[in-house]
């Protein structure tokens, strides 16, 4: 009996050190500069446009969210000086940790954060209108990741 109450005992604390907690980042407020209008993003096998939300602030704070008409949550990325996190279809669920330990397909949607801290990253390509971000371009050759964003404002 005693065995039994320990093999669960044991069990259940692995369980639990197995959890991750999510890890809890900024909510943007009105010092974090918003872009909102549509991301047509391709890669080998295929081509999405949806509505897009990128929110910053400085070169750590970055929200984007990447959305199918209806609300379908195609994309979710939150980005701090450490930590990141994206979740939705095309991440088949959610991964969080440093962005270099990311599976492959995602570490262009980390890079992102780069491209819109400073829009002459390598791979980028801004273009203003009326000194404000219209459309960025972002093209990851070796990944096959091509983002090209058209903001309304």
């Amino acid at each position: 009996m005693r065995s039994l109450i320990f093999t669960g005992l044991l069990a259940l604390a692995v369980l639990l050190t197995g959890c991750q907690t999510p890890h809890s980042f900024s909510k943007p407020d009105a010092s974090w500069k918003a872009h909102i209008g549509q991301l047509k993003f391709s890669n080998r096998k295929r081509t999405l446009i949806g509505d897009v939300v990128v929110q910053q602030r400085g070169k750590d704070e970055f929200q984007l969210d990447f959305i199918k008409g209806g609300g379908l949550p195609l994309m979710s990325v939150r980005q701090d000086a450490a930590t990141s996190r994206a979740e939705g279809i095309l991440v088949h669920g959610s991964w969080q940790g440093a962005p270099g330990s990311a599976p492959l397909p995602l570490r262009p949607w980390l890079k992102l954060r780069d491209s819109f801290a400073q829009p002459n990253a390598p791979h980028t390509q801004a273009k203003y209108s009326g000194g404000q971000l219209g459309m960025l371009f972002v093209d990851f050759p070796n990944d096959n990741q091509r983002f090209v964003f058209q903001f309304s404002r």
